[in-house]
């Protein structure tokens, strides 16, 4: 897990992690934050709160991630965007999504703990590791593994070949502010894919399957962000 903000300067970085190397909570905190404030033309304080779902294929993990302001009299609009980021193994994908909900809400919890304070000086509460174990901990319990979850239906069509398909998403992962999901060969067709979800499992788009940093900065230069 890692916790990341966005400098005016520099763009996003991360201030704190736990388990993640310093390198790997840069990507994650660079895609995350550019992916979902791209994806936002508000910048009123409610608006630029929401959640992500989005993979790194390379390093073979998926992100759960939290947006969130925090006030600061020096920042744009008087909030300063946070973002609280967790990863896991990508072989983990579905139950990340059919435990999106329960996941969002800890997160959310835990965003609730961290001050402007400890942005600023990279100095958090042990209050935030104790419950990012909690979450893990529930995630991975037999018991929520055995639950059964409601499926959403998804018309995909391929970006390449235009073959469709409906593909099942859990229906818990409905209300996520931002969702990258990808389709692997032969899910569909022969090509791999990601396909962009808003919060209603509307498709925003399509895009080849593995997007660097560097690309998604021209990709999402074209929209809005909520500090323009």
């Amino acid at each position: 897990m890692c916790v990341g903000v966005l400098d005016e300067k520099v763009g996003p970085i991360p201030v704190y992690n736990i388990n993640l190397s310093e390198t790997l909570s840069k990507k994650l905190t660079m895609k995350v934050m550019l992916g979902v404030l791209s994806f936002s033309s508000d910048s009123k304080e409610e608006n630029l709160r929401g959640e992500s779902i989005i993979p790194f294929l390379k390093e073979k993990i998926i992100t759960m991630a939290y947006l969130f302001p925090i006030k600061d009299s020096k920042a744009r609009g008087g909030f300063r965007q946070c973002s609280i980021i967790t990863a896991f193994e990508l072989k983990n994908r579905a139950l990340v999504y059919e435990n999106a909900t329960t996941l969002a809400r800890s997160l959310k919890s835990i965003s609730a703990t961290i001050k402007l304070e400890h942005i600023q000086t990279s100095k958090f509460p042990l209050v935030i590791s104790e419950k990012y174990d909690i979450i893990r901990s529930k995630l991975f319990s037999k018991k929520n593994q055995k639950t059964p979850k409601g499926k959403d239906y998804i018309r995909i069509i391929c970006p390449f070949c235009s073959k469709k398909k409906e593909i099942e998403i859990p229906t818990v992962a409905k209300g996520l502010k931002f969702i990258e999901h990808q389709i692997f060969e032969h899910e569909i067709c022969e090509h791999a894919f990601t396909v962009y979800l808003d919060s209603k499992f509307n498709i925003l788009g399509y895009k080849d399957q593995e997007i660097e940093v560097t690309d998604m900065k021209n990709m999402f230069s074209k929209l809005k962000s909520p500090y323009n």
